[in-house]
């Protein structure tokens, strides 16, 4: 019996566990289809959402790029007309973007020719300031020597009209006397030709010595031939002696002119003032022609010395702004300070190397001028006075006569008078009734030529600021930094080789060959020291090469380098670095989320959530089999 009902009762747990079981596989296939269900509307929800973001996302796209190509249209549109009147061929908008100005408007092609382009600009730059002062100097050298042969001309004219109305009987025998005496002082005048004569090369002149003793034995033979002349007017004209001096007497008078001295210290001084005023003028003129040479070597470098890094700085300053788009007229200008980085960048080696020389060499020629050209000692006026000067000297024989002819009896004897060959009649009908009336003087056109290269001191360094000052923006906000429009925060730097080591833009290194310039700093400083040899100045110091840093203050700008300085920027990384507010524009940070962006922030978004039907089954199946569980035990 027991074991009847053990067996049945064993049974019954059997069907139950069995009831369970199936019980328990039913309801969880009801959960699992409840939870496919759900699964698969939500499914094709996230997947339905998914393909519409990535069709908004393509749309915007397109219709920004629309947008930008019909902008960029209408900008290269407006630029066309520009670059096809600087002979610059451009098709509108490229679908290739320059390297350099990353524009819409410029190909690499078109960034090129316009680089080209750009560096002849700064070229033409020097060229025409270089030209311009090369001209100064060529044309006052000319004036200056074509003024003191007219004087010299005149001064000839005065001394023969001079002889023919107070010495009325030297003038048949002086005449040829006076016109080789003012021939052999133009000729020492006339430098121009007798530097072009010899080539203009620098060395090859004739030496300053050789000219002042020609200068001095034309005088000197002047007077010794003056003297028989001049003693027959003061001692036998003056007694009504007519008649000639015999030619053995002649030539006794000159053997001894040195001895006798009849014209007293006068023809010494006439030497002395004449050579060094005639000196003094050819160191000018030679001074302004080997100028005008170094500056015309100097002309034909230009193109030679441009990096490029230079070059590239040039394209972007010029037509970087055309090739994104923006039109030359009404258009933010060029920062100043960019202009300037770029420009003195550029010009450095000029600027660093000859601005120092070339200003010694102004200084020396303006004291040359100040102290011995329109002077009372300066050339022109001892060739106006040198009429004055002849006849002193006859007057000042005449007035020692009687002592004068004792002299001369002691040394040459008692002359016996020939026959004269012109008579009184015939020496008056050749006076010389020319009027002389003297050229005006040069000091207005003096005054202007140093007013003028006075300007020219540091010249390449004044060429480009002038140029940046006068074509540019003196502003630094709201330009063309070199990359885009905004505010131009780089550090101005200022004149000089050295510091433009420290340039954001066109950095200076330093160059490992000898450099053509060198040769000119040579020739620059040779012309400054001969000049100096003529007319010393204690104002004038020898300039050093390598003094670019101590000359302070020089040239216009701002800012000094300091220590923390060469950390501002990044040292020479560019305009790029803080050079702008629009450095980085609205559509590159905003725009439609990507897809991957959407599924991410949607799976953040439905993260943690559980389906309610599924939760609800699973709890009541729970329950179940709890209950099932306890019925059956």
């Amino acid at each position: 019996m027991a074991a009847a009902i053990a067996t049945g009762t064993s049974s019954r747990r059997s069907i139950c566990v069995t009831q369970l079981l199936l019980f328990t596989l039913l309801c969880g296939s009801i959960v699992g289809l409840v939870s496919g269900k759900h699964l698969s509307a939500t499914g094709g929800e996230h997947q339905h959402q998914h393909q519409h973001s990535a069709a908004t996302h393509h749309r915007r796209r397109l219709q920004r790029d629309s947008r930008a190509k019909d902008t960029a249209q209408q900008q290269c549109e407006a630029v066309k007309g520009y670059f096809e009147s600087i002979d610059i061929h451009s098709s509108g908008v490229h679908n290739e973007k320059g390297a350099i100005c990353g524009g819409s408007c410029c190909s690499n092609a078109t960034e090129m020719e316009l680089r080209q382009k750009a560096s002849g600009m700064f070229e033409q730059l020097l060229h025409h300031h270089t030209s311009s002062l090369r001209g100064i100097l060529a044309d006052n050298a000319n004036q200056f020597q074509s003024h003191v042969l007219e004087l010299a001309q005149q001064s000839e004219n005065k001394t023969l009209t001079v002889f023919s109305k107070v010495y009325i009987r030297m003038v048949p025998l002086s005449g040829m006397m006076i016109r080789q005496l003012y021939t052999e002082i133009m000729n020492h005048l006339n430098y121009i030709s007798n530097y072009t004569n010899s080539n203009g090369q620098m060395g090859s002149k004739a030496s300053i010595g050789s000219l002042r003793s020609g200068l001095e034995d034309a005088v000197h033979k002047f007077f010794v031939q003056l003297f028989p002349v001049a003693y027959h007017q003061a001692v036998h004209l003056a007694k009504n002696n007519y008649g000639e001096l015999h030619e053995d007497y002649i030539n006794c008078l000159k053997h001894n002119f040195d001895e006798l001295q009849p014209f007293g210290g006068i023809p010494r001084e006439i030497q002395s003032s004449l050579v060094h005023s005639v000196h003094m003028s050819n160191v000018f003129m030679n001074a302004l022609l080997q100028s005008a040479e170094v500056l015309s070597e100097a002309d034909a470098l230009y193109g030679q010395q441009l990096t490029d890094t230079c070059k590239m700085h040039l394209l972007k300053m010029h037509y970087c702004p055309n090739c994104n788009g923006h039109q030359t007229r009404g258009q933010p200008q060029i920062c100043n300070g960019y202009c300037m980085n770029v420009m003195r960048g550029c010009s450095a080696e000029y600027a660093g190397l000859l601005d120092g020389p070339w200003s010694s060499v102004v200084e020396a020629l303006n004291n040359l001028v100040t102290t011995h050209i329109v002077t009372d000692s300066g050339i022109i006026n001892t060739i106006m006075k040198l009429s004055t000067k002849i006849s002193d000297a006859i007057m000042h024989a005449m007035g020692n006569g009687p002592e004068l002819e004792q002299k001369v009896k002691k040394t040459c004897g008692t002359p016996n008078l020939s026959p004269s060959l012109t008579d009184e009649s015939e020496t008056r009908l050749q006076q010389h009734k020319n009027s002389v009336k003297w050229a005006t003087p040069p000091d207005p056109d003096m005054v202007r030529f140093l007013s003028t290269i006075e300007k020219t001191k540091e010249f390449y360094t004044n060429i480009v600021d002038n140029f940046c000052d006068a074509e540019y923006t003196t502003d630094d906000r709201h330009c063309w930094t070199g990359d885009r429009i905004g505010d131009y925060t780089q550090l101005l730097i200022d004149t000089g080789m050295d510091r433009q080591r420290y340039n954001p833009e066109v950095p200076w290194k330093t160059q490992t060959q000898v450099s053509k310039l060198n040769e000119l700093v040579d020739k620059l400083i040779k012309i400054r020291k001969s000049i100096g040899a003529a007319a010393p100045s204690s104002s004038i110091q020898s300039h050093d090469i390598q003094s670019d840093m101590g000359r302070e203050g020089s040239g216009g700008g701002g800012g000094q380098i300091s220590d923390d300085d060469e950390e501002y920027g990044g040292g020479i990384h560019g305009s790029g670095d803080g050079s702008g507010d629009g450095a980085t524009t609205i559509e590159d940070r905003a725009g439609p989320p990507t897809i991957t962006e959407t599924e991410q922030r949607e799976n953040n978004q439905s993260g943690g959530a559980s389906n309610p039907l599924a939760a609800t089954a699973t709890c009541l199946l729970l329950t179940l089999v709890t209950i099932l569980y306890r019925s059956c035990s």
